[in-house]
Parts: C-alpha cells; structure tokens; sequence
C-alpha cells in the first residue's frame, strides 16, 4: 500500500453522521451540564461573593419577636456509609459525635426581629442577622428600639414568610455604635446564599460583619468590594496592655541590622531559587515554543506533501486550527506573565524602600494545618524600637495570643498590628500567622530578621512579609547582588 494514499479523512471531508451523532451527544451534555451548574449555583448563592450595599446611616428599629436561632448545617456527607468509611480511614470524630457537637452550639442563641421604615416610608420586617444569647436578651424586649443597618435592596433568596408568626426571611445588621453587645453567631441566611449560619463556641462582643466581611460600595462603580479591619477583639487585648507594666526582656539580636543593599537583593530574597522568573517568564516562553514548532512542522507536512488528498483532509486542517488556537493562548498566557512580574518588580521597589527590618520571636501558638502538621506562629518587633518598648509589646502580645487561644483563634489567622489591639503606644509590633518561605517549622523558626512594608492600597490592612535570610544563604545572596550591581555600574 503506498503510504502517500492515505488520507485522514474521507475526499468529501464529510464525517459519518454516527460520528456527528456521537460529537454532537458529547457538546451537548457538556452544555446541559454548565447549564445546570450555573442555575443551580444562581438560585442558591454562594458567600464567596460581597454582602450587598447597606444604607448610609443607620436606622431606628423596633423590637416585635424573639426566635430561637436555627441550628448550623453540617455535612451530611458524615452519615452516609462511604462518608463514615472515610471519616474513619482520616481518623475524624464519628457521625453521632459531631451530630452532638452542633447541636450542643444551639444552646441559648436567639434571632431578634425588628420592623423599621426605609427611606420611602416602606415598613420592614427583619431578623437582626447577629445571633443574640441569651444573657444579652434583657436589651431586646418586644417593643424596644435599637439602632440597625438595613441593606439597600432588602431582597433574599428565601420564600416569603407563608405562615403567620414565622420568623421574617429578611434580615438587617446591629449598628456600629452596639459593638458591645456580645454575640453568638451570625445568622446570613437569603442574603447571598439560601444557608449561611455560623455558631461560636463563646459569645463575644463585636459585631462579626463590620470591619471583617466585605460589602459592595459606591467606592467602585463596577461593584467591587472594599474590605475593612476587625474592630473588636476577644481576651480584653486593652486590660492586658495596661496590666503589662513590668515587662519580661527580650532577646534582642546583635547590631548589625541586615537592611537590604539594593533592589536586586530584596529580589533574591522574595525569589531565591528563581521559582517565579521560572514560572512567570521561562515556562510561558517555552509553552510559546511548542505551537510555533508544531505550525512549523504542519507547513513542512503541506510544503512536501505532493498528493491532493492529504492536505484537503479535515483532521489535517483540525490540526491547523489547535496550532493556532494553542499559539493563541500561548501568548496571551505569556503577556499575562509578564504583566504579573512587571508588577513583581515594582513591589520588590517599594519593598526596598519602604519596608521596616523587625526582629522576629516566636510566638506562644502554632496553627494548625487540619492532617497532624502544624506551623509556628511569629511575633514582630521593629529594631528601632527602644528597648522597654519592644519589651512592653512582645510580652502584651504573647499573653493576648495565650488568652485567645483558649477562647477563639479566629481572629489569629490574619497579620495583627500591636497598635490595633493596643493602641498607638504599641506601634512598631505585629503579629505574624506566617512568614513566607519554604521548609519545615524549624527552618522557618530559625529566621531572625523579616522586613514589613504597607500595603500600597490604604484600603488593604494587610501588609507585605518579606523574609530576611540567615547564615551563608545571606552571604551568598549578598555577594550575588553586589556582582550584579559592578556589572550594571560598568
């Protein structure tokens, strides 16, 4: 048989209707699939998106009910015979043990609902969406008036109450001026997502919405969220600053600070192997390589084939189209990568200029990372600091970490600043639920120097952690970065 006969295809180009019947069935369960994905996810919501628009100041409302609050949803998954073969190949608590575990969190939780007047002069009935206990319940008396934040478009993904007496589907927010009415939860539900209910442990004041979740403001037109800072803290983070009058000293490190040299060697520090220039700029560049070598190597194919079939065929000229589409997304895949280490840079900049050498301590809590590991916890220190200063707020930040975590660690799984938990008389500290890097704990334990820069964005409280090496690694990179700089200056 000569080779040069065949073809990939038939001479009409035509596939058997079987074939399209078979494609066809295929592109279309697909879509029916998608479909049916995106409805349901429309019709239930998901918390991954902002709280909607509240109103611009807040409301008076008046107290008309109380409801018990309803109980967390937990995983059904637990009560199926797979499920507990799993929970227990994980070595996870049985079915019946965390069944007992969440109802034992519905004891004394209470949903208040109030009626307020929006702007229009509408009357709306609400359930307060912080979940009140009961010791705070004598505040909340039918017919009592408190202060609320009513969302813009009260609208909810739940059905309108069908029963008299039922508890309002709506739900509104308790002002700012309450945050020290403790808490039991937070109540969501039909606000984003059908089922949204949370239940702590322990009540605490604050409210759990303002300053922690994101709403959509008028700040971005295109409904972007801004999100705030955590405004109340368990453990009396206040009562233990002015507690701390005689404070433990710390270890302080030796005198020469390592301060960065230049720009390039902030960006051996936050790259040291090169993993993002290889994953920003080398790896893009190569996928871009492939589909100009297979284009290549179709025009080779059509240059030298001499038959009139093979060219014509509809696979080969399928095989035109995937090139070029794979080109396609290649480049736009490379663009996107130099665009994210443009940016890159830029922060290593602003790192070299703005960012703040602390000492680092350990701190008295390692996170847990939920399979047995655990990672340390860390607490920063600005080396400018005075001594006694630094001492005040290493030991006013290690006895609030211990008292919280035997209350709730929530609130330790973001980067704290010292002043926000005790004031401006604490600048200059922060505590660290992580450091970047790689490693075990003790690797990351051993690291005595970070440097901490602000956000650029005064909206994001988050502030950049770059970690400072030690030993020969410092050294070398060191001695790398001052090569670098004799080669530019030449």
């Amino acid at each position: 048989m000569d080779p040069r006969a065949w073809t990939c295809c038939t001479d009409s180009q035509d596939l058997p209707w079987w074939a399209w019947l078979v494609v066809g069935g295929c592109v279309g369960a697909l879509l029916i699939f998608i479909l049916t994905r995106v409805m349901i996810v429309h019709r239930s919501g998901t918390t991954r998106e902002p709280l909607p628009r509240l109103a611009a100041e807040p409301v008076p409302a008046v107290v008309q009910a109380i409801h018990p609050a309803p109980l967390p949803v937990w995983n059904r998954r637990h009560t199926s015979p797979m499920g507990r073969l799993i929970d227990w190949y994980r070595g996870l608590a049985p079915a019946a043990a965390h069944e007992a575990y969440v109802r034992s969190l519905i004891h004394d939780a209470w949903l208040v609902e109030v009626e307020y007047a929006t702007e229009a002069g509408e009357r709306i009935r609400a359930c307060l969406a912080d979940v009140i206990p009961g010791s705070a319940l004598p505040r909340f008396t039918v017919g009592a008036e408190v202060s609320v934040r009513c969302f813009e478009n009260p609208r909810t993904r739940l059905r309108a109450d069908a029963v008299p007496g039922a508890r309002a589907t709506m739900r509104c927010l308790l002002a700012d001026s309450l945050t020290d009415v403790p808490r039991a939860g937070y109540d969501l539900d039909g606000v984003r997502a059908r089922v949204e209910r949370v239940r702590w442990s322990e009540p605490r004041a604050g409210s759990p919405f303002l300053g922690i979740m994101a709403f959509k403001t008028e700040r971005d037109p295109f409904g972007g969220e801004v999100r705030g800072e955590r405004r109340s803290f368990p453990a009396d983070p206040q009562g233990i600053w002015a507690a701390t009058s005689r404070p433990a000293p710390v270890i302080r490190r030796a005198e020469d600070t390592p301060l960065p040299e230049s720009v390039q060697e902030v960006r051996l520090w936050e790259d040291s192997d090169s993993f993002a220039r290889t994953q920003l700029i080398h790896a893009p560049i190569f996928w871009v390589c492939l589909p100009v070598a297979a284009i290549g190597l179709l025009w080779f194919l059509t240059v030298s084939d001499s038959s009139d079939a093979g060219p014509d065929g509809f696979f080969f000229w399928a095989l035109w189209v995937a090139a070029f589409v794979w080109l396609l997304v290649s480049v736009s895949v490379l663009v996107h990568r130099l665009n994210i280490r443009r940016e890159d840079l830029a922060s290593h900049e602003r790192i070299y200029r703005h960012g703040v050498l602390c000492t680092l301590h350990r701190a008295p809590w390692d996170r847990s990372g939920g399979e047995g590991d655990s990672s340390p916890t860390f607490i920063a220190l600005d080396h400018r600091l005075d001594h006694r200063v630094a001492e005040r707020i290493h030991q006013a930040l290690r006895t609030w970490i211990t008292a919280v975590t035997v209350v709730d660690t929530s609130c330790l799984d973001e980067i704290l600043p010292a002043e926000r938990l005790f004031g401006t008389e604490a600048k200059g500290g922060w505590y660290l639920p992580f450091i970047s890097g790689f490693g075990t704990s003790e690797e990351l334990a051993a690291h005595q120097w970070v440097l901490i820069t602000a956000s650029k964005d005064p909206e994001d409280a988050h502030p950049m952690v770059t970690t400072v090496p030690h030993g020969k690694a410092f050294q070398r990179m060191r001695a790398k970065a001052r090569r670098h700089a004799e080669r530019s200056a030449r």
